[in-house]
Protein backbone atom coordinates (compact mmCIF):
# COMPACT_ATOMS: atom_id res chain seq x y z
CA UNK A 1 0.00 0.00 0.00
CA UNK A 2 1.46 3.44 -1.05
CA UNK A 3 1.51 5.70 2.24
CA UNK A 4 0.77 8.99 0.48
CA UNK A 5 -2.16 7.47 -1.36
CA UNK A 6 -3.79 6.38 2.03
CA UNK A 7 -3.37 9.76 3.78
CA UNK A 8 -4.70 11.40 1.08
CA UNK A 9 -7.98 9.62 1.12
CA UNK A 10 -10.17 11.51 3.35
CA UNK A 11 -11.63 8.76 6.16
CA UNK A 12 -12.87 9.08 9.78
CA UNK A 13 -10.73 8.52 13.01
CA UNK A 14 -12.23 5.75 13.29
CA UNK A 15 -11.75 3.96 9.70
CA UNK A 16 -8.28 5.10 9.96
CA UNK A 17 -7.60 3.33 13.19
CA UNK A 18 -9.27 0.42 12.12
CA UNK A 19 -7.31 0.17 9.00
CA UNK A 20 -4.02 0.81 10.26
CA UNK A 21 -4.99 -1.90 12.73
CA UNK A 22 -5.76 -4.40 10.30
CA UNK A 23 -2.58 -3.53 8.31
CA UNK A 24 -0.59 -4.14 11.78
CA UNK A 25 -2.26 -7.05 12.17
CA UNK A 26 -1.34 -9.06 8.69
CA UNK A 27 1.97 -7.56 8.52
CA UNK A 28 1.28 -5.32 5.45
CA UNK A 29 3.06 -2.32 6.97
CA UNK A 30 6.21 -3.40 5.30
CA UNK A 31 9.32 -0.59 6.19
CA UNK A 32 6.63 1.82 7.58
CA UNK A 33 7.29 1.33 10.96
CA UNK A 34 5.75 1.87 14.51
CA UNK A 35 6.48 5.90 13.88
CA UNK A 36 5.21 5.87 10.48
CA UNK A 37 1.58 4.45 12.07
CA UNK A 38 2.08 6.45 14.93
CA UNK A 39 2.35 9.77 12.33
CA UNK A 40 -0.56 8.61 10.35
CA UNK A 41 -2.94 8.09 12.99
CA UNK A 42 -2.02 11.94 14.58
CA UNK A 43 -3.05 13.12 10.96
CA UNK A 44 -6.06 11.84 11.20
CA UNK A 45 -7.13 13.17 14.74
CA UNK A 46 -6.08 16.28 14.14
CA UNK A 47 -6.50 19.17 10.91
CA UNK A 48 -3.10 20.79 12.15
CA UNK A 49 -0.30 20.20 9.38
CA UNK A 50 1.97 22.82 9.91
CA UNK A 51 2.65 24.46 13.03
CA UNK A 52 4.65 27.95 14.06
CA UNK A 53 6.26 29.31 17.04
CA UNK A 54 7.11 32.66 17.39
CA UNK A 55 8.68 34.14 20.98
CA UNK A 56 9.06 37.57 22.01
CA UNK A 57 10.90 39.28 24.87
CA UNK A 58 10.71 39.85 28.71
CA UNK A 59 6.89 40.86 29.52
CA UNK A 60 4.97 38.84 32.47
CA UNK A 61 0.93 37.46 31.72
CA UNK A 62 -0.09 40.62 34.35
CA UNK A 63 1.93 43.31 32.47
CA UNK A 64 -0.13 42.74 29.22
CA UNK A 65 -3.17 41.23 30.27
CA UNK A 66 -3.66 41.49 34.03
CA UNK A 67 -6.20 43.92 33.18
CA UNK A 68 -7.43 42.24 30.36
CA UNK A 69 -11.75 42.91 30.14
CA UNK A 70 -12.39 38.81 30.17
CA UNK A 71 -9.59 37.87 32.29
CA UNK A 72 -11.25 37.24 35.12
CA UNK A 73 -9.39 35.27 37.69
CA UNK A 74 -6.15 35.13 35.86
CA UNK A 75 -5.80 39.02 35.83
CA UNK A 76 -4.35 40.58 39.18
CA UNK A 77 -7.08 41.21 41.56
CA UNK A 78 -8.03 45.16 42.30
CA UNK A 79 -6.33 45.10 45.58
CA UNK A 80 -3.08 43.80 44.53
CA UNK A 81 -0.01 45.69 46.05
CA UNK A 82 3.06 44.53 47.01
CA UNK A 83 5.65 46.00 50.29
CA UNK A 84 7.70 48.83 49.25
CA UNK A 85 10.83 48.09 51.75
CA UNK A 86 9.81 50.88 53.89
CA UNK A 87 6.63 49.96 55.87
CA UNK A 88 3.78 50.69 53.33
CA UNK A 89 3.05 48.97 49.89
CA UNK A 90 2.71 50.03 46.16
CA UNK A 91 -0.11 49.11 43.33
CA UNK A 92 0.69 48.57 40.05
CA UNK A 93 0.21 51.31 37.81
CA UNK A 94 -0.96 51.85 33.98
CA UNK A 95 2.07 52.99 31.34
CA UNK A 96 1.19 55.35 28.88
CA UNK A 97 4.69 54.54 26.42
CA UNK A 98 5.05 51.95 24.76
CA UNK A 99 8.51 52.59 25.51
CA UNK A 100 10.30 51.64 29.08
CA UNK A 101 13.38 51.17 30.89
CA UNK A 102 15.15 47.70 30.60
CA UNK A 103 15.47 46.48 34.56
CA UNK A 104 17.21 43.26 35.94
CA UNK A 105 16.06 39.58 35.35
CA UNK A 106 18.50 37.68 36.52
CA UNK A 107 18.65 34.73 38.02
CA UNK A 108 19.08 36.59 41.39
CA UNK A 109 17.31 39.17 41.37
CA UNK A 110 13.97 36.74 39.58
CA UNK A 111 14.11 34.76 43.01
CA UNK A 112 14.20 38.02 44.67
CA UNK A 113 10.85 38.84 43.24
CA UNK A 114 9.86 35.21 43.84
CA UNK A 115 10.53 35.43 47.49
CA UNK A 116 9.82 31.93 47.72
CA UNK A 117 6.64 31.89 45.93
CA UNK A 118 5.47 35.03 48.11
CA UNK A 119 5.71 37.46 44.81
CA UNK A 120 5.92 39.90 46.77
CA UNK A 121 9.49 41.70 45.77
CA UNK A 122 8.97 43.46 42.87
CA UNK A 123 9.47 46.98 44.06
CA UNK A 124 12.17 46.30 46.16
CA UNK A 125 14.01 44.59 43.84
CA UNK A 126 13.72 47.10 40.36
CA UNK A 127 11.70 50.04 41.79
CA UNK A 128 8.70 51.01 40.53
CA UNK A 129 8.97 50.04 36.68
CA UNK A 130 8.62 46.49 37.92
CA UNK A 131 5.25 47.36 38.77
CA UNK A 132 4.01 49.07 35.55
CA UNK A 133 1.40 47.40 32.92
CA UNK A 134 -0.43 47.70 29.57
CA UNK A 135 -3.95 47.79 28.40
CA UNK A 136 -6.33 47.48 25.13
CA UNK A 137 -4.98 51.27 24.69
CA UNK A 138 -1.62 50.01 24.16
CA UNK A 139 -2.00 46.73 22.43
CA UNK A 140 -5.39 46.90 20.81
CA UNK A 141 -4.13 43.81 18.23
CA UNK A 142 -3.29 41.37 20.79
CA UNK A 143 -6.32 42.06 22.84
CA UNK A 144 -8.18 41.30 19.14
CA UNK A 145 -6.29 38.22 19.27
CA UNK A 146 -7.42 37.49 22.97
CA UNK A 147 -11.11 38.05 21.70
CA UNK A 148 -10.90 35.96 18.56
CA UNK A 149 -8.85 32.94 20.12
CA UNK A 150 -7.42 31.44 22.99
CA UNK A 151 -5.40 32.86 25.39
CA UNK A 152 -3.53 31.15 28.17
CA UNK A 153 -3.84 31.76 31.43
CA UNK A 154 -1.47 29.82 33.17
CA UNK A 155 1.36 29.65 31.11
CA UNK A 156 4.77 30.09 32.71
CA UNK A 157 8.21 29.99 31.55
CA UNK A 158 10.55 27.47 32.41
CA UNK A 159 13.45 29.13 34.33
CA UNK A 160 13.59 31.52 37.45
CA UNK A 161 16.06 33.37 35.46
CA UNK A 162 16.80 35.48 32.33
CA UNK A 163 16.37 34.96 28.53
CA UNK A 164 19.08 32.65 27.31
CA UNK A 165 18.55 29.62 29.17
CA UNK A 166 14.83 30.28 28.91
CA UNK A 167 14.90 30.05 25.23
CA UNK A 168 17.56 26.87 25.72
CA UNK A 169 14.13 25.11 27.28
CA UNK A 170 11.40 26.19 24.41
CA UNK A 171 13.77 24.10 21.91
CA UNK A 172 15.05 21.39 24.38
CA UNK A 173 12.42 20.89 26.92
CA UNK A 174 15.21 21.54 29.70
CA UNK A 175 18.24 24.09 30.88
CA UNK A 176 19.83 21.69 31.47
CA UNK A 177 21.54 23.46 34.53
CA UNK A 178 22.42 26.74 32.17
CA UNK A 179 21.00 29.89 34.37
CA UNK A 180 22.54 32.84 32.52
CA UNK A 181 22.89 34.35 29.30
CA UNK A 182 26.63 33.32 29.46
CA UNK A 183 26.83 30.51 27.14
CA UNK A 184 28.78 30.14 24.13
CA UNK A 185 27.52 29.52 20.43
CA UNK A 186 28.05 25.50 19.97
CA UNK A 187 28.73 24.82 23.49
CA UNK A 188 25.52 22.68 24.12
CA UNK A 189 25.13 19.07 23.25
CA UNK A 190 21.60 17.30 23.99
CA UNK A 191 18.99 16.33 21.79
CA UNK A 192 16.89 19.72 20.63
CA UNK A 193 13.02 19.29 19.79
CA UNK A 194 14.53 19.29 16.15
CA UNK A 195 16.76 16.68 16.22
CA UNK A 196 13.72 14.63 17.02
CA UNK A 197 12.00 16.53 13.76
CA UNK A 198 15.08 15.20 11.15
CA UNK A 199 14.86 11.84 12.91
CA UNK A 200 11.41 11.52 11.39
CA UNK A 201 11.45 13.39 8.97
CA UNK A 202 9.47 16.22 9.60
CA UNK A 203 10.38 19.85 8.10
CA UNK A 204 11.56 22.79 9.50
CA UNK A 205 13.11 26.03 9.16
CA UNK A 206 13.79 28.78 11.04
CA UNK A 207 13.14 32.68 9.78
CA UNK A 208 14.70 35.95 10.70
CA UNK A 209 12.35 38.43 11.36
CA UNK A 210 13.03 42.02 10.57
CA UNK A 211 16.44 43.70 9.08
CA UNK A 212 19.88 41.79 9.50
CA UNK A 213 18.87 38.86 11.76
CA UNK A 214 19.82 36.35 9.18
CA UNK A 215 23.43 36.69 9.34
CA UNK A 216 23.36 37.29 13.46
CA UNK A 217 20.17 35.86 14.95
CA UNK A 218 20.58 38.16 17.86
CA UNK A 219 21.56 35.20 19.81
CA UNK A 220 17.20 34.66 20.00
CA UNK A 221 17.61 31.88 18.15
CA UNK A 222 18.78 29.26 20.97
CA UNK A 223 19.38 26.88 18.72
CA UNK A 224 22.55 28.60 17.76
CA UNK A 225 24.24 27.29 21.13
CA UNK A 226 23.82 23.71 20.14
CA UNK A 227 26.95 22.11 18.71
CA UNK A 228 25.33 20.41 15.77
CA UNK A 229 22.63 23.53 15.15
CA UNK A 230 25.25 26.22 14.88
CA UNK A 231 25.64 26.12 11.56
CA UNK A 232 22.81 24.75 9.87
CA UNK A 233 21.34 26.76 6.92
CA UNK A 234 17.93 26.26 8.18
CA UNK A 235 18.64 28.62 11.19
CA UNK A 236 19.49 31.46 8.83
CA UNK A 237 16.20 32.31 6.23
CA UNK A 238 14.56 35.41 6.23
CA UNK A 239 11.59 37.27 6.35
CA UNK A 240 11.13 37.43 2.67
CA UNK A 241 11.54 33.93 2.67
CA UNK A 242 8.73 33.31 4.96
CA UNK A 243 6.24 35.40 2.77
CA UNK A 244 7.76 33.57 -0.23
CA UNK A 245 7.10 30.33 1.13
CA UNK A 246 3.33 31.07 2.26
CA UNK A 247 2.90 31.65 -1.25
CA UNK A 248 4.72 29.44 -3.31
CA UNK A 249 3.04 26.50 -0.55
CA UNK A 250 6.70 25.40 0.66
CA UNK A 251 5.99 26.15 4.57
CA UNK A 252 7.13 23.50 6.16
CA UNK A 253 5.92 21.63 8.78
CA UNK A 254 7.39 23.25 11.43
CA UNK A 255 8.25 26.99 11.46
CA UNK A 256 10.36 29.16 14.28
CA UNK A 257 9.75 32.95 13.64
CA UNK A 258 13.22 34.55 15.34
CA UNK A 259 12.33 38.97 15.93
CA UNK A 260 15.48 40.81 16.08
CA UNK A 261 16.14 43.25 19.34
CA UNK A 262 13.99 46.23 17.90
CA UNK A 263 10.99 44.59 17.13
CA UNK A 264 11.43 41.75 19.87
CA UNK A 265 9.21 43.89 22.40
CA UNK A 266 12.41 43.97 24.83
CA UNK A 267 12.86 46.62 26.65
CA UNK A 268 13.68 49.90 26.32
CA UNK A 269 12.15 48.23 22.52
CA UNK A 270 8.15 49.49 21.63
CA UNK A 271 6.64 47.30 21.87
CA UNK A 272 3.81 48.63 18.93
CA UNK A 273 6.76 48.06 17.08
CA UNK A 274 6.98 43.69 17.77
CA UNK A 275 2.96 44.17 18.28
CA UNK A 276 2.68 45.76 14.64
CA UNK A 277 4.99 42.86 13.38
CA UNK A 278 3.50 39.79 14.91
CA UNK A 279 0.51 41.20 13.01
CA UNK A 280 1.84 41.08 9.62
CA UNK A 281 2.94 37.64 10.39
CA UNK A 282 -0.35 36.52 11.41
CA UNK A 283 -2.01 38.26 8.67
CA UNK A 284 0.31 36.93 6.59
CA UNK A 285 -0.79 33.55 7.66
CA UNK A 286 -4.05 33.88 7.83
CA UNK A 287 -4.35 35.06 3.89
CA UNK A 288 -2.15 32.28 2.74
CA UNK A 289 -3.59 28.30 1.98
CA UNK A 290 -1.65 27.09 4.79
CA UNK A 291 -4.44 28.87 7.27
CA UNK A 292 -6.30 25.82 7.48
CA UNK A 293 -4.06 23.61 8.54
CA UNK A 294 -2.22 25.83 10.96
CA UNK A 295 -1.29 26.93 14.47
CA UNK A 296 0.84 29.52 15.50
CA UNK A 297 1.97 29.92 19.01
CA UNK A 298 2.72 33.07 20.46
CA UNK A 299 4.84 33.16 23.81
CA UNK A 300 7.12 34.98 25.76
CA UNK A 301 10.80 34.06 26.86
CA UNK A 302 10.47 34.99 29.93
CA UNK A 303 9.37 38.07 32.47
CA UNK A 304 11.57 40.31 32.73
CA UNK A 305 11.68 41.23 36.37
CA UNK A 306 8.11 42.53 35.85
CA UNK A 307 5.22 41.77 38.35
CA UNK A 308 2.93 39.25 38.06
CA UNK A 309 0.73 37.69 41.13
CA UNK A 310 0.71 34.07 40.52
CA UNK A 311 3.05 31.82 42.04
CA UNK A 312 4.85 29.37 39.69
CA UNK A 313 4.52 25.56 40.65
CA UNK A 314 7.90 24.35 41.49
CA UNK A 315 8.86 21.44 39.39
CA UNK A 316 12.62 21.26 40.52
CA UNK A 317 15.35 23.52 41.07
CA UNK A 318 14.99 25.31 38.73
CA UNK A 319 11.35 26.43 38.16
CA UNK A 320 8.69 27.07 36.79
CA UNK A 321 9.61 30.88 36.52
CA UNK A 322 6.76 32.98 36.03
CA UNK A 323 3.69 33.65 33.78
CA UNK A 324 3.81 34.84 30.31
CA UNK A 325 1.50 35.85 27.83
CA UNK A 326 0.85 32.77 25.08
CA UNK A 327 -1.69 32.78 22.73
CA UNK A 328 -2.65 29.83 20.51
CA UNK A 329 -3.57 31.42 17.02
CA UNK A 330 -5.71 29.04 14.36
CA UNK A 331 -9.05 28.50 12.96
CA UNK A 332 -9.13 25.55 15.22
CA UNK A 333 -8.23 27.37 18.16
CA UNK A 334 -11.48 27.77 20.98
CA UNK A 335 -12.72 31.34 19.77
CA UNK A 336 -12.47 33.97 22.88
CA UNK A 337 -11.39 31.11 25.58
CA UNK A 338 -9.19 31.63 28.57
CA UNK A 339 -7.17 28.32 29.46
CA UNK A 340 -6.42 27.86 32.48
CA UNK A 341 -4.23 24.78 32.07
CA UNK A 342 -0.97 24.45 32.80
CA UNK A 343 1.52 24.71 30.61
CA UNK A 344 4.98 25.92 30.18
CA UNK A 345 7.69 26.11 26.94
CA UNK A 346 8.10 22.34 26.81
CA UNK A 347 4.15 22.24 26.17
CA UNK A 348 4.64 23.95 22.65
CA UNK A 349 6.79 21.14 22.38
CA UNK A 350 4.58 18.22 23.99
CA UNK A 351 2.50 19.74 20.76
CA UNK A 352 4.40 19.47 18.44
CA UNK A 353 5.73 15.78 19.94
CA UNK A 354 1.97 14.47 19.82
CA UNK A 355 0.89 16.08 16.95
CA UNK A 356 3.91 14.50 14.77
CA UNK A 357 4.06 10.99 16.65
CA UNK A 358 7.73 11.89 17.54
CA UNK A 359 8.87 10.61 20.89
CA UNK A 360 9.39 12.68 24.01
CA UNK A 361 13.07 14.85 24.73
CA UNK A 362 12.59 13.35 28.23
CA UNK A 363 12.81 9.95 26.32
CA UNK A 364 15.74 10.84 24.73
CA UNK A 365 17.46 12.58 26.73
CA UNK A 366 18.58 10.96 30.52
CA UNK A 367 21.76 13.13 30.27
CA UNK A 368 20.36 15.46 33.45
CA UNK A 369 18.37 12.82 35.40
CA UNK A 370 20.60 12.62 38.09
CA UNK A 371 22.93 16.27 38.26
CA UNK A 372 23.39 19.10 35.84
CA UNK A 373 27.08 21.00 35.00
CA UNK A 374 28.20 23.29 37.54
CA UNK A 375 29.15 25.92 35.02
CA UNK A 376 26.80 28.74 34.83
CA UNK A 377 24.43 27.25 36.79
CA UNK A 378 23.00 29.51 40.05
CA UNK A 379 21.58 26.54 41.41
CA UNK A 380 24.65 24.45 41.94
CA UNK A 381 26.06 27.09 44.19
CA UNK A 382 29.53 26.53 43.24
CA UNK A 383 29.57 22.79 43.23
CA UNK A 384 30.99 20.82 40.54
CA UNK A 385 27.36 19.59 39.59
CA UNK A 386 23.82 21.06 40.13
CA UNK A 387 20.61 19.48 40.45
CA UNK A 388 18.68 17.49 38.17
CA UNK A 389 16.70 18.67 35.34
CA UNK A 390 15.29 16.40 33.18
CA UNK A 391 13.36 17.60 30.24
CA UNK A 392 9.76 18.52 31.13
CA UNK A 393 7.50 17.41 28.11
CA UNK A 394 7.89 14.14 30.48
CA UNK A 395 5.78 15.91 33.42
CA UNK A 396 1.74 14.57 32.82
CA UNK A 397 0.63 17.84 34.89
CA UNK A 398 1.90 19.87 32.08
CA UNK A 399 -0.67 20.32 29.61
CA UNK A 400 -0.16 19.67 25.45
CA UNK A 401 -2.54 22.38 24.06
CA UNK A 402 -4.68 19.76 22.77
CA UNK A 403 -7.27 21.01 25.25
CA UNK A 404 -7.36 24.39 23.07
CA UNK A 405 -8.71 23.29 20.14
CA UNK A 406 -11.96 22.61 19.02
CA UNK A 407 -11.32 20.25 15.86
CA UNK A 408 -15.18 20.76 15.60
CA UNK A 409 -15.14 23.95 14.68
CA UNK A 410 -15.60 25.46 10.84
CA UNK A 411 -11.92 26.50 9.61
CA UNK A 412 -13.65 29.32 7.44
CA UNK A 413 -12.61 32.20 10.54
CA UNK A 414 -11.72 35.12 9.69
CA UNK A 415 -11.49 37.45 12.60
CA UNK A 416 -11.31 40.94 11.72
CA UNK A 417 -7.97 42.07 13.53
CA UNK A 418 -6.43 44.57 12.25
CA UNK A 419 -5.57 48.25 13.11
CA UNK A 420 -4.16 51.41 12.68
CA UNK A 421 -0.46 52.88 14.36
CA UNK A 422 -0.05 56.35 14.05
CA UNK A 423 3.81 56.89 14.64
Amino acid sequence: MDMKQWLGVPRSRRSALRQLGALAGVGLTGGLGVSAIKRAVAAEANPIRHVLIASQENRTFDTYFGRYPRAGRFGFPSNYAVPDGAGGAVKPHLVHSPMTRDISHSWQDIHKEWHNGAMDGFYITDGPSALGYYDSSNLPYYYRLADAFTLCGNYFCSLLGPSTPNRVALCSGTCGGQTSNSLERGSLDWPTIVDLLDAQGITWKCYNLGLGTGSSLEDFNALVYFKRWQNDERLYFSEDDYQTDLSNGSLPQVSFLITEAIISEHPPADIQMGEDKMADVISALMQSSFWKSSALFLTYDEGGGYFDHVAPPQVDAYGLGFRVPTLVISPWARRGYISGQLYEHSSILKFIERRFGLPTLASSNHQFDSSTPGKNNDAANGAATGPAAPPRDGLAQLGDFYEAFDFSQNPNYYPALSTWWWW
